[in-house]
């Protein structure tokens, strides 16, 4: 987007707000994107406003493509008509290192550390102190076409289909000992692809988020090593140690050796090549599972996969609220994420109106046991809270996240097109390296 238009955004979301409700005591206003988390949203305020009935929460939402710029554009520039904004969870070390938003009080953080994940509070945290509450999650799955395999003459994934029914046992084997490893992925990728005269008409494997850090961090991490180091300083050694060298070469052979993938999907585009018949298997988050569904074609679920002799990784969090340093209301503001973070009422209210993964112990402990996640695809749920809580690694927390995910990007869309993989991870390390310093000063 350009400039122009961002600024005309900005400008129409503060004339949008009334004078009226700037001094208003006790009005909230949440800062978020448009589409289903707005109703969810929509439906914290009504709860809280019906336990707190002098309180009124408004609701700003943006689409998507306006929401990163438009938001961090009114934080940095102390706008107060912000109390709330929706925060990604790897901008959250960037947001606090900036002063955009206010830590919590460390009892609430003690609070969290009970209720919450590990992961997730990991993730809403800097230099010690807890930034931001996570209001939900994500996880990422196996999704294969049962007919391709079976027209192939491959045996599938062990996995989660049409008919079937899981207990939390089932789920624990089903992610120990059956999980496929990414070797199992490659050989299997290969016999299923179909390709006539130069043309392939089925596609073996792909990675629903083409070249991006939270869609392919579990390669290198179950290959033993992070993207960056502890502190946040470095990528070198890691981002260009062997274990990566050794991740960005089976991504590689993907794309030009194997051939199985193909290059350069857009989001969405790997969801749409499955469900035409065209993709035998694709690693993608489990907001697919509806869209699939409603196609009509016949899927299977399996857990994301590993590397032979690896520890099981997968990727995980998500929109986390932060309190603007900037609002007139902070206590207040502090109180209504916290129930919508932290109490039963909140989070079970959440859940409902969006169905995305929770992370709060109790509901995932719910999903794990209650007969209502036992047949599919409610099931996928249930496999989704096992690895939230027992294989979830969250992004890197560091304040030059941005370009981390920037070089990262870059270095592994010029490896998929036959870049030297050398060259590429040592000029990613060399980007972050740079920035890292420059902004840690």
């Amino acid at each position: 987007m350009n400039r122009k238009l961002v600024s005309l955004a900005f400008a129409a979301l503060m004339g949008s707000v009334s004078s009226q409700a700037l001094a208003a005591d006790k009005t909230l206003t949440v800062l978020m994107i448009e589409g289903l988390d707005k109703g969810a949203m929509q439906a914290l305020a009504d709860g809280y406003s019906a336990k707190h009935p002098d309180v009124k929460v408004e609701i700003q939402a943006l689409p998507w493509s306006q929401f990163f710029q438009v938001s961090e554009l009114r934080l940095r520039s102390k706008d107060p008509a912000i109390d709330i904004v929706y925060t990604d969870a790897p901008v959250v070390a960037s947001y606090a290192s900036n002063s955009y938003i206010e830590a919590f009080s460390d009892e609430t953080k003690a609070e969290a550390e009970k209720a919450l994940v590990p992961s997730a509070v990991l993730s809403g945290s800097f230099e010690g102190k807890l930034y931001a509450l996570p209001i939900n999650s994500s996880s990422q799955v196996l999704f294969y076409n049962p007919a391709i395999f079976t027209a192939a003459g491959v045996t599938p994934p062990s996995g989660l289909e049409s008919g079937s029914t899981t207990t939390k046992d089932d789920i624990a084997r089903l992610a120990g000992e059956q999980r496929w490893t990414w070797e199992q992925v490659a050989e299997a990728a290969q016999k299923v692809k179909k390709a006539e005269g130069g043309r392939t008409s089925v596609w073996g494997f792909a990675f629903e988020q083409f070249g991006e850090l939270y869609q392919l961090q579990p390669l290198g991490e179950s290959k033993g090593s992070p993207v960056i180091s502890a502190d946040g300083g470095t990528a070198a050694d890691y981002l260009d140690g062997e274990a990566w060298r050794a991740a960005a070469e089976f991504w590689s052979k993907l794309f030009n050796e194997w051939q199985v993938s193909p290059r350069e999907l857009g989001f969405g585009e790997a969801t749409q090549l499955f469900v035409n018949g065209q993709l035998a298997m694709f690693v993608g988050g489990t907001w697919n599972v509806p869209a699939i569904q409603s196609s009509g074609v016949k899927f299977g679920v399996a857990p994301h996969p590993q590397f032979e002799g690896g520890k099981a990784v997968t990727p995980t969090g998500s929109w986390y609220l932060g309190v603007s340093a900037a609002s007139q209301n902070k206590d207040l503001a502090r109180d209504f994420a916290a129930y919508a973070t932290l109490s039963d009422e909140g989070t079970q209210t959440w859940f409902k109106s969006l169905n995305q993964l929770p992370v709060t112990t109790k509901l995932l402990d719910t999903i794990s046991t209650s007969t209502d996640f036992d047949a599919f695809p409610q099931s996928v749920m249930r496999l989704s809270a096992y690895e939230s809580l027992n294989t979830a690694v969250p992004r890197p927390m560091t304040v030059a996240f941005s370009q981390l995910q920037d070089a990262f990007r870059t270095a592994f869309v010029d490896i998929a097109n036959g870049v030297d993989i050398e060259e590429a991870l040592v000029g990613a390390v060399d980007a972050y390296d740079d920035a890292a310093r420059r902004l840690n000063r």
